[in-house]
């Protein structure tokens, strides 16, 4: 990877960021990239830039874990409500994703949830009949996992994560554009996964309808999304952490909730007809990938 070191005096002494070492080449496919956009937040200018041959985005001045925890420490991008069966219960997304991971994979062994968040997709992998292991760095998330039937929580990362047997199923649903080093993630996925296991991957589609945007995607929003991933981009990282990319489709459909405004309500059901000829391409705002291990990965024995 190639990168340049431009000097940089740092503006206060509470500054956390890294010397300003410039990641250019793409960490997908090793080509090169062009300057997107820059984006101000948390007291640092952000460069996007897009990769030429895959279209892959990153953050090019990538932070440091100390810089990460300090901003995710005061974020309230995302914040977990109090947990709630009820809620838990009402995530469709997460209902959806395990019924498909469920009719990919033969086996009902354990599934891993990285990011495991509010605990939906665990809590439907368990109604499919899996086993539930769930991580994550946010504590909040401890008390969501006690919702989940048989479910065993670790507050930690994939990168730490140390278990000697296998997963059936190992779920990253909006999670891996937050990685620093997402190749490290999925290498690590591939390493956890049975033979006939399926990692089920959830992100924002950076070669979606909303590339149109341009600068004003709403999902560039960095150092809280690092990675930006297309449809090529992704495929390419699968291939390269030794995992074959086997159901990929995008979705754009949004929730329509009762008691809605009128106007509110005639948008949604307008945008998600639309969606029905939008979906079925590689175009939709979010991008679900279903991927197994490559023939040439499997070790022996296994």
């Amino acid at each position: 990877m190639a990168y340049e070191s431009p000097s940089r005096t740092a503006a206060s002494p509470e500054a956390v960021s890294p010397p300003d070492t410039r990641l250019l080449a793409c960490m997908i496919c090793g080509a090169e990239s062009r300057a997107y956009c820059d984006r101000l937040s948390f007291g640092e200018n952000w460069s996007v830039r897009q990769c030429l041959q895959c279209g892959h985005g990153f953050v090019s001045n990538r932070p440091t874990h100390l810089q990460l925890q300090a901003i995710y420490a005061s974020d309230v991008h995302l914040p977990l409500e109090e947990p709630d069966l009820a809620l838990l219960q009402s995530q469709a997304d997460a209902k959806d994703l395990a019924r498909r991971v469920s009719s990919l994979c033969d086996s009902r062994g354990r599934s891993l949830d990285v990011g495991s968040g509010s605990g939906g997709f665990s809590y439907y992998l368990a109604r499919e009949g899996f086993t539930p292991f769930m991580i994550d760095l946010d504590p909040r998330a401890a008390k969501w996992a006690a919702l989940v039937p048989g479910a065993c929580f670790e507050l930690c990362s994939i990168e730490a994560y140390t278990d000697p047997e296998p997963f059936d199923v190992i779920v990253m649903s909006q999670v891996l554009e937050h990685a620093l080093n997402p190749m490290e993630w999925l290498r690590r996925a591939s390493r956890l996964l049975s033979p006939d296991g399926v990692l089920a991957i959830a992100l924002p589609n950076f070669g979606g309808v909303y590339h149109l945007l341009g600068a004003r995607d709403p999902f560039l929003i960095p150092p809280i999304h690092l990675n930006f991933f297309t449809p090529t981009s992704l495929r390419l990282a699968f291939r390269s952490a030794g995992l074959d990319a086997r159901v990929m489709r995008s979705r754009s459909r949004v929730h329509v909730p009762k008691g809605l405004p009128m106007r509110s309500f005639i948008l949604r059901r307008a945008w998600n007809a639309v969606c029905q000829i939008l979906d079925p391409t590689s175009r939709g705002i979010v991008l679900t990938a279903f991927a197994k291990l490559a023939a040439q990965t499997l070790p022996a024995g296994r």
